[in-house]
């Protein structure tokens, strides 16, 4: 894993490990994701990706992880907590090569449990054409609240996922 700290261990999510994202991680993520769907379709720029992805100040509320499999950068995680009274799934990412392989389900149970047991909603929000990761997270028990009419960008609309975590406040 490249720019490793000792002092933040990795979490390991089965399939794969957690780690905070370095600059470096984000100078190679950001053209790769570019390059994969929603965020081609939509035009993002490279150097877009990497410097959402680089943003590692503490005061953004997000948390930034790259997913590691065999030595190999496989994606990245965006958490953002606090939101709307429960964490929001910025970003789930995974390269081609490494999609289909059970990493983007361990991501998202990482990512629930995670969660602190008095939240009361867990948040996604994925674009209407993006038909794969509507199916993957309503295949999880996120279910569909609202759609939001050109929020990104113009032309493009995104659903409004929430899941109720099993624990209740």
């Amino acid at each position: 894993m490249s720019n490793h700290s000792p002092s933040k261990p990795p979490i390991d999510i089965g399939p794969a490990l957690l780690s905070p994202l370095s600059i470096s991680d984000a100078q190679t993520l950001g053209p790769a994701i570019a390059r994969i769907e929603p965020w081609s379709r939509m035009g993002y720029a490279d150097e877009t990706l990497i410097n959402y992805l680089a943003d590692t100040d503490a005061n953004s509320g997000a948390r930034k992880f790259g997913i590691w499999r065999d030595q190999d950068l496989a994606g990245c995680i965006s958490v953002r907590d606090p939101w709307l009274i429960g964490p929001y799934l910025e970003m789930l990412a995974l390269l081609p090569d490494w999609q289909g392989h059970g990493i983007g389900s361990a991501a998202l149970n990482w990512f629930e449990q995670d969660a602190s047991p008095e939240v009361r909603n867990l948040w996604v929000v994925s674009s209407t054409f993006n038909t794969r990761a509507l199916a993957f997270y309503r295949r999880h028990g996120f279910e569909d609240v609202a759609t939001l009419p050109s929020l990104v960008f113009d032309g493009f609309d995104e659903i409004l996922l929430r899941k109720f975590p099993l624990a209740s406040p």
